[in-house]
């Protein structure tokens, strides 16, 4: 028998956009510690975008053309990337006691992926886990996981990508010009798959979540038990929705340190990119000459905790660009981050490296 508490499923499909992000944000902020370890499989009624807790909506999407499709815009309080999502995918959400597992993120990543892995072995696909946290084949991406800690709970999601609209997903990301629109496009069909690209068309979804949840239990050695959602998560999940739907928490909010100061003269903006194991980094810094006025730090990493980049960005703030800022970094980002996998101190700093460069030549 069993020995370790039940976990709770709750299967809440033909959501809306809106609620299928905002269910286990309610579920997490309802979360105490005598709560059951809970997940949601979630499907949404009609497609959307959803951009990560740490990027910037008008660097990552063109916002004009996502108006013309109709499309829903929701920040998540989950690192990653802007996605294209709708009901050819089911979400998977663990909403989990700390306790449940284990220490680092990318050890609960592990954990997390075995059953998605082993579901996906069982229909015949011969998926495996790519560390840090993505699921492929051959080669091929289908699907990533993301991780956040909100209240007292540890959140874990993914999905089963039974099918994926590739074009209205190269049509929204932000690009310089149509050529290179098609580059990203064939980019997408190159590295990116579905459970119908592999095997030609795609088994019900009942099954699969069935394979899935008995994984779960079998990996997990715990039982489950299925349930609805309760008044006082109800109640959370209506607040939820709100948050979620303004415009100040999608275009403003997230896990950025927001820069506020307009340009002026003497202030020049700069900015970089790098491209880590753990997600692409993004700095912007205002400056007066060597000094750092204002900063911004966005991507699509994971890290904890959740405001980390905001406070990076402030420890910048009237810093001299220079030789003892880099020496003094590492200390900083000790002092600020728990973790960030595949994020290292050198990596979160190299996108500055690369502005101190560029003003140099």
């Amino acid at each position: 028998m069993k020995s370790s508490p039940p976990i709770r499923i709750i299967r809440a499909f033909d959501l809306s956009p809106l609620q299928s992000q905002a269910i286990y944000h309610a579920v997490a902020e309802s979360f105490t510690k005598d709560a059951p370890d809970t997940i949601c499989l979630v499907r949404p009624t009609k497609p959307y975008i959803s951009i990560g807790y740490h990027q910037d909506a008008e660097h990552e999407l063109d916002l004009e053309h996502l108006a013309q499709l109709g499309l829903p815009l929701i920040r998540r309080q989950v690192g990653g990337g802007a996605v294209y999502l709708d009901g050819n995918q089911i979400f998977l959400q663990w909403i989990f006691s700390p306790n449940s597992l284990p220490r680092s993120i990318e050890s609960r990543y592990a954990i997390f992926i075995d059953p998605i892995v082993a579901t996906y072995r069982d229909i015949g696909i011969s998926a495996e886990m790519r560390p840090i946290n993505d699921i492929q084949v051959a080669g091929r991406k289908i699907g990533g996981c993301g991780a956040a800690r909100i209240g007292e709970a540890e959140l874990l999601v993914s999905s089963f990508i039974f099918d994926i609209d590739l074009n209205i997903m190269a049509s929204v990301l932000k690009v310089d010009s149509n050529k290179m629109r098609d580059k990203l496009f064939h980019n997408l069909k190159e590295y990116v798959t579905s459970i119908t690209r592999e095997l030609g068309s795609a088994p019900p979804q009942d099954f699969v979540i069935d394979s899935y949840l008995t994984h779960v239990q079998s990996l997990l050695q715990r039982d489950t038990y299925s349930d609805e959602l309760s008044a006082a998560e109800m109640t959370r999940m209506a607040k939820a929705e709100e948050v979620l739907s303004s415009d100040q928490w999608t275009l403003d909010g997230g896990g950025r340190r927001v820069a506020g100061l307009k340009i002026q003269e003497g202030v020049v903006m700069h900015h970089a990119t790098f491209k880590s194991p753990g997600g692409l980094i993004r700095w912007v810094l205002f400056l007066a000459d060597d000094q750092i006025v204002d900063a911004t730090l966005e991507g699509d990493f994971t890290i904890y905790p959740l405001d980390a980049p905001t406070r990076l960005a402030d420890s910048l703030l009237g810093r001299q660009l220079n030789a003892k800022l880099r020496a003094d970094w590492d200390k900083l980002f000790a002092s600020v981050v728990e973790e960030a996998p595949g994020v290292s101190a050198s990596d979160m700093f190299a996108p500055i490296e690369t502005i101190v460069a560029a003003r140099k030549a």
